[in-house]
């Protein structure tokens, strides 16, 4: 079975609508990467980013032929959130411009959930889905930096 990128598998997650098809969707694509999203999703942090979508140039490329995805690209996020990274206003936005830029559309669709607190709504994964799929997650400290 071939591997499915974070984008499809939270996308077809959000069409659901029992809370057991949710959760055993979750757990059959199981991943490091999916887990930390669900909870960066879930740890209240606030982004350091200006509100709204910066302009940038859409990949049109299809899911999987974009220059990235996002599990590659979950270990930059932690440089857009408070506290995360010292580095100057001006940089952390071009650099998340160019993350935009490089994601297929699903996926820049998910950061900017995630960017606006908006996750837990837009794709329909409550606490109650996160702790139902993978008991425990939201109850550990959250780590900022992802490592595989």
């Amino acid at each position: 079975m071939k591997a499915r990128q974070l984008g499809e598998i939270l996308t077809h997650q959000k069409t659901l609508t029992k809370t057991t098809d949710k959760v055993a969707w979750l757990q059959k694509h199981h991943s490091t990467g999916l887990t930390y999203l669900l909870a960066l999703a879930h740890a209240g942090l606030e982004w350091d980013l200006p509100p709204g979508a910066p302009p940038f140039k859409q990949d049109p490329g299809p899911i999987g032929l974009t220059p990235s995805h996002l599990m590659r690209e979950l270990r930059i996020l932690y440089l857009f959130i408070k506290g995360g990274s010292p580095i100057k206003p001006h940089r952390r936005e071009q650099l998340f411009q160019q993350l935009l830029e490089r994601l297929h559309a699903d996926e820049v669709a998910i950061v900017m959930a995630l960017k606006e607190g908006k996750f837990p709504s837009t794709y329909r994964c409550t606490k109650a889905v996160v702790n139902g799929t993978f008991p425990g997650l939201l109850d550990q400290r959250f780590e900022l930096r992802y490592f595989r």
